[in-house]
């Protein structure tokens, strides 16, 4: 992963602000080595197209490890690598915050429709 920014976080930002990127590494994180379909299955909503695109990502960004079986079909399975599980224990630290955050902002929504 290159940085040409003076921050080297914006690098790593950069990649997790893709759509479903944190829900890969988290499905990653709490489900281990998964292949694609069950990464699907896991991941509610998230297109075929869209899912391949984002493990390229995180793979090209040594975030992901990808290992494929030559067997027909192909056996592709995902899994964190040590900078994803780095990164993962980061995201976990973030989740307390997040989870706070939602719930005042759900206070504030439910206060404005007079349900508060």
């Amino acid at each position: 992963m290159k940085t040409s920014s003076p921050c080297p976080v914006d690098a790593v930002l950069k990649v997790l602000a893709g759509p479903w990127t944190t829900h890969v590494l988290w499905a990653l994180q709490t489900s281990g080595p998964l292949r694609f379909g069950a990464l699907k299955r896991a991941i509610a909503g998230v297109s075929s197209r869209l899912l391949a695109e984002r493990l390229r990502r995180l793979t090209d960004a040594g975030f992901v490890e990808r290992e494929v079986v030559p067997t027909v079909p192909l056996q592709v399975t995902y899994r964190l690598s040590d900078r994803g599980r780095r990164l993962g224990a980061v995201l976990e630290q973030l989740q307390p915050i997040a989870s706070e955050w939602e719930s005042q902002e759900t206070g504030v929504a439910q206060a404005r429709e007079g349900r508060g």
